[in-house]
């Protein structure tokens, strides 16, 4: 290659010197100038090939779980590696383990065998991270810029310990309020219609009732207790600000509900609520929405594949905003809950710049896009829900998907208690299972005294870490 650039220069000398000799013509000064223009780009070239030949290609290992996408998933890596990776000098080596990942991963971590990137859980982050398994995003040269994009939707004791970040959010599940459109209009009611507020909820499914002669109700409930806090307590946490635990107050707040517990309480005195969802699961219940029988229920993103697959619905549907307690109130950001999808071993202490680029590859809006495209993931950047170029065919997708702001809800302190007495969701699902309006204020205040004392309990300097990272907030900026 030198002798090749050698040449190349001698001969531009020669030319140049013959050129030379022949005066200062017009004709001159444009040869000229037209040989020097192909010197810079024989020069240009040869470095460039230079360039191509001294990368020395790394293999950057990433471990997952992730078998729904992984057809998604695998392309974006081919196309990685047949174009941006072989300029940069990395090809991905992509593993997908089954439902024995966590054993795997674990094993390997204390064999110091652990790969470069893979899927974190919280149920381990914690014992990572205490063990040195992890090495913070922070100390891969060049990562601002990554930790930047991020900084709004991070939360210790998920991604944030000890104040440096370990993992980032990838994708969220939301929540909504599902409609059965053809029960709206045997009832008369039209979109002006769409409930906004609770009592809202309350008048609507007492003329869906009336108006289906006992073969419809107007809202569906189930027994299933996660059911209770993912198609009611958390998707009304954009009405309260937190979903059960107020981090600036340092206390549980479950009263804070109570606006919303009581509407539904009063549809089941009325009479306006499925009957039997006493003993009716979560998939029994969806599964009676799905054949038409009832009006309204709470869901979240989730159950698009639900109604499209799981339990086909022969109804139409469409997913509207969660009803406010009142009209007038203070609304907060929608609350998303997050599923985070990298982190980092100590594997990549060992080319830690190359790993930062893969790192950016899996979090880009691009890939993510691609992904939401596919019914595969909510991003929990709207930047990559705007970048799509296509809109996704799951039905509700979108509508789960439309956000300009989201509040990626953080941990909170209840696994570190132990309450004694009826949890929160369990007192919910006994005010609601009684035909009798229940005393609302009295038994969740109950509820608060009794989750607050067992936190008290708790070591108070670990309570302490549960605390909305600076900068995080759920009320809106906009």
């Amino acid at each position: 290659m030198k002798k090749k650039i050698l040449a190349l220069l001698a001969g531009t000398v020669l030319v140049t010197g013959i050129l030379a000799g022949c005066g200062s013509s017009g004709k001159t000064e444009v040869q000229n100038n037209s040989t020097e223009a192909g010197k810079a780009e024989s020069t240009e070239t040869a470095q460039t090939e230079e360039k191509k030949e001294s990368v020395e290609m790394e293999t950057i290992t990433v471990w997952s779980d992730n078998a729904h996408e992984q057809e998604v998933r695998e392309k974006q890596i081919a196309d990685f590696n047949n174009g941006e990776g072989k300029e940069l000098g990395i090809q991905i080596d992509y593993k997908v383990y089954g439902d024995k990942y966590s054993d795997t991963i674990k094993i390997a971590a204390q064999a110091g065998e652990a790969p470069d990137l893979f899927r974190s859980d919280s149920k381990w982050m914690q014992d990572f991270v205490d063990n040195g398994f992890l090495v913070p995003i922070e100390e891969l040269p060049g990562s601002e810029a990554l930790l930047e994009q991020y900084k709004d939707l991070v939360a210790n004791q998920s991604h944030v310990f000890n104040g440096k970040t370990y993992t980032l959010p990838y994708n969220l599940t939301t929540y909504g309020f599902v409609i059965n459109k053809d029960l709206f209009a045997k009832a008369g009611l039209t979109e002006a219609d769409y409930p906004t507020t609770w009592d809202e909820v309350r008048e609507v499914a007492a003329k869906i009732t009336e108006a289906s002669e006992g073969k419809a109700y107007g809202l569906g409930l189930s027994s299933t207790l996660w059911t209770i806090s993912s198609f009611y307590t958390m998707p009304a946490g954009q009405n309260a600000g937190h979903y059960g635990y107020d981090w600036n107050a340092k206390k549980f707040d479950y009263s804070a509900f109570n606006p919303m517990i009581k509407a539904i309480d009063q549809m089941v005195a009325d009479g306006s609520v499925f009957p039997g969802f006493e003993t009716l699961d979560g998939d029994g219940i969806r599964a009676q929405f799905a054949a038409g029988n009832i009006g309204m229920i709470g869901a979240a993103s989730f159950d698009c594949a639900v109604y499209t697959t799981q339990f086909p619905a022969v109804c139409d549907w469409e997913v509207i905003d969660i009803p406010k307690f009142s009209e007038d109130q203070v609304t907060y950001k929608r609350f998303g809950n997050p599923t985070n999808l990298l982190c980092v071993g100590t594997k990549a202490k060992e080319h830690p710049e190359k790993v930062l680029k893969v790192l950016e590859f899996f979090y880009s809006d691009k890939n993510a896009a691609e992904m939401y495209e596919n019914g595969l993931y909510i991003p929990v950047r709207s930047q990559a829900v705007e970048m799509a170029a296509n809109k996704p065919e799951l039905k509700g997708w979108e509508a789960f998907a439309d956000f300009d702001e989201i509040f990626a809800m953080p941990p909170v302190p209840d696994t570190l208690i132990t309450v004694e007495g009826t949890t929160y969701r369990e007192a919910i699902a006994n005010i609601w299972a009684n035909a009798d309006i229940d005393d609302v204020d009295s038994i969740m205040a109950d509820i608060d005294q009794r989750y607050n004392d067992a936190l008290q309990k708790a070591d108070q300097a670990i309570v302490a870490l549960y605390s909305l990272k600076d900068g995080v907030t759920p009320e809106k900026s906009k």
